[in-house]
């Protein structure tokens, strides 16, 4: 079997990650190539990956669309997977002339993808509602999303499930708190509680609400400190906000981190103030290091977090809960302790990587048997 995955390579997050740990995988059992339309983090830590990468980048999506024509007769290819607006746009156009298959993972509500942009919502965003009702294929990251899709309409009997999964048994570093603060020079001491998000700085990931949050905690539990990882276009108005807000003394922006169990390590206690979220890797990475986790109640992660048992789940835009939430964990260390350990035991017996490499193998399979579409 050999399959060419499409995707913008842009991607930062979660979509990052599933791609480049799947691929990965797969590539051990079958034959898998990845096409990115522009260099970049991804292409870098994909190439460190030792996976197949290109970069097709000509300027013209008519010379792209021709570029990577070439690239699936020369290689074979029997199934197109994109990821992505561009990836759904290409891979849509291709599965005609090429006469394969093509599906298309959703990774992230469509409809959203382009929050706070009017420009980007109505072209990027519109050519990809329009691209993704061409695509054969669906895989949604979460049953939540297999429902969304079902309710605009996108048939059920062509859409499959695929949950993101992470490697539980890969080792964990040993990561020193004093090197963490000197790295990103916070002005905390070893015993300080921290509570962190790792997200881009976007409107969807609610980061407001995180800020609002840490008010309400920072009255009552002043000690307290709040760490935000990530890059993104809200980076300056969240500085503001948190200026604002009088908490500017006890909250800091590290920008983009590179290795997220370092950040997650130095972290008490893991937050996700998401306004839409498939299923997000913050969940798996907390998971991984027995963290308890504060979340949003959003896509698919309540399919992980059982409210009160493995970790707490609030009502989007719910900075109230949030914080009762977070001073709940920071007034007790068994608590944390014990929810961790819970959240840890059901991920890695659930939502592991071979779980998630078996079940795309089994949709691909699935797909050749059907194809073409009916």
């Amino acid at each position: 079997m050999k399959v060419l995955h499409l995707i913008g390579g842009g991607d930062i997050g979660g979509a990052k990650v599933h791609v480049l740990s799947l691929v990965k995988e797969l590539g051990k059992k079958i034959d898998v190539k990845i096409v990115a339309f522009r260099p970049g983090v991804f292409y870098e830590e994909a190439q460190d990956m030792g996976i197949d990468i290109e970069i097709v980048r000509t300027g013209s999506i008519i010379t792209d669309v021709l570029k990577v024509k070439k690239i699936i007769k020369n290689g074979n290819f029997q199934i197109i997977h994109a990821h992505g607006s561009k990836g759904n746009l290409v891979a849509s156009i291709l599965k005609i002339f090429c006469k394969i298959p093509a599906i298309t993972t959703i990774h992230s509500d469509y409809r959203l993808d382009y929050m706070g942009s009017i420009w980007r919502t109505c072209t990027l965003g519109f050519i990809n509602k329009i691209a993704l009702r061409f695509m054969d294929y669906y895989i949604a990251v979460s049953n939540n999303f297999k429902e969304m899709l079902v309710k605009r309409k996108f048939n059920p009997d062509r859409i499959f499930i695929l949950y993101n999964g992470t490697d539980f048994s890969q080792p964990l570093k040993n990561y020193s708190k004093e090197e963490f603060i000197k790295k990103y020079n916070i002005p905390i001491s070893g015993n300080d509680m921290v509570v962190g998000i790792l997200a881009r700085l976007d409107p969807v990931k609610g980061l407001d609400i995180f800020l609002k949050g840490a008010k309400l905690v920072l009255e009552k539990r002043p000690e307290v400190k709040f760490l935000i990882a990530g890059e993104g276009e809200q980076r300056s108005n969240l500085i503001n906000l948190s200026k604002k807000l009088g908490i500017s003394d006890s909250v800091f922006f590290l920008g983009w981190v590179t290795d997220p169990y370092e950040f997650m390590s130095n972290v008490d206690i893991p937050a996700l103030t998401s306004l839409s979220e498939s299923f997000s890797y913050t969940i798996l990475e907390s998971a991984m290091l027995k963290k308890t986790i504060v979340s949003s109640d959003v896509g698919g992660i309540s399919d992980l977090i059982e409210h009160g048992k493995n970790g707490f789940l609030f009502a989007p835009g719910d900075y109230n809960a949030l914080s009762d939430y977070i001073i709940k964990l920071i007034d007790s260390s068994e608590l944390r302790a014990k929810m961790g350990q819970k959240l840890h035991e059901k991920a890695s017996s659930k939502f592991s990587l071979e779980n998630m490499v078996n079940t795309q193998l089994d949709i691909y399979n699935k797909v050749q048997e059907k194809y073409p579409v009916r």
